[in-house]
């Protein structure tokens, strides 16, 4: 059997989409194949992934409140506007470890509502269309572009966003937020007093190649709430490595749900970058399939009904074969 037999549906559409985007009749050959997956999903899902820009976009619509006939409170959205550029600016310092930076996102408004779309710079041009790497020569292994860095600011926004609700029945949000430096912390609470101030709903999509398309959203109530934790500092952190397996996983809110071995209850767990949610959407095609994870546990201290709630990050994860025995640390 040929490897083009072998290969899946999904994988040669993903193939001749980049084959399409390469040649010179790209928008002919791209409309073809698009019209083709229309009665697809999974194919349109691919589509999805590969035809997303290159650097991210967080497209925000803000709706209610005192927005009327697309147009809202000047001083409010300007603030809005800048809080979000600033928390961008101040993941990304404290990614680079820089004491200042100017700041290259964008902004491009857009019809509908009050709609604004922050968008990341692009990779650097290079001959051989690979990356630039912040430091040091190039390489075969996968380097991080000050692009990449501010596309990842931009994830961090939206799945902070998409788990704010204070009602949700996941604790995502603590372990969220203690992922996020602490100077684009104060900047996006002053986002949610914003959207809380003004009666906002926030809706909207993340866009980046190679991930699917995050749907965004933050109402008023959630922004309140996400103004309060965001002002917290009273964690305890431990580590915790174990086995066990992937029972779901959501583009929409950035969150994994996993069944550990040495625990009753399946929890859901954020993850520490996009990378490692591609990597979890990956692994959790595969049915049951046996992992092991290493987790960073956030424990709310000192909060009255909070107090004890836990919050888990992903760190890292392998997939081990089904009759591997793992010594792994248990915890409580």
């Amino acid at each position: 059997m040929s490897s083009s037999d072998q290969k899946s549906l999904e994988q040669l559409f993903r193939e001749a989409l980049r084959e399409a985007l390469a040649d010179v009749d790209r928008d002919l050959l791209i409309g073809a194949l698009l019209a083709s997956a229309a009665h697809t999903p999974s194919l349109q899902l691919v589509a999805e992934e590969e035809l997303a820009p290159e650097a991210a976009e967080l497209e925000l619509h803000l709706d209610d409140g005192d927005v009327k006939e697309h147009a809202t409170n000047a001083r409010s959205f300007g603030l809005f506007v800048t809080a979000m550029a600033e928390a961008s600016k101040e993941f990304v310092k404290s990614s680079l470890r820089l004491g200042a930076m100017s700041s290259p996102l964008r902004i491009a408004p857009g019809p509908g509502s009050v709609r604004a779309t922050f968008i990341a710079p692009s990779p650097h041009e290079r001959s051989d269309a690979r990356h630039t790497p912040l430091g040091g020569a190039p390489t075969d292994d996968r380097v991080w572009t000050e692009s990449d860095v501010f596309s990842e600011s931009l994830w961090a926004i939206a799945t902070v966003f998409s788990n704010a609700e204070p009602d949700q029945e996941n604790d995502a949000l603590d372990g969220i937020i203690q992922t996020i430096p602490v100077r684009a912390r104060i900047q996006l609470r002053k986002v949610a007093e914003q959207v809380a101030a003004r009666d906002w709903q926030v809706t909207g999509e993340f866009r980046k190649q190679g991930l699917r398309t995050h749907c965004v959203s933050l109402s008023s109530r959630g922004a309140k709430n996400l103004a309060e934790q965001l002002a917290v500092q009273d964690v305890h952190r431990a580590q915790w490595t174990t086995s066990g397996a992937i029972t779901g996983h959501r583009w929409d809110t950035g969150v994994m749900f996993f069944s550990a071995d040495d625990r009753v209850r399946t929890f859901a767990a954020s993850f520490e970058s996009s990378d490692l949610e591609q990597r979890v959407a990956q692994l959790a095609t595969v049915e049951d399939r046996r992992v092991e994870a290493r987790f960073t546990i956030y424990t709310a201290v000192g909060r009255g009904a909070d107090e004890g709630r836990r919050s888990y990050v992903l760190e890292a994860i392998q997939a081990v074969a089904p009759d591997v025995e793992l010594d792994l640390p248990s915890a409580d």
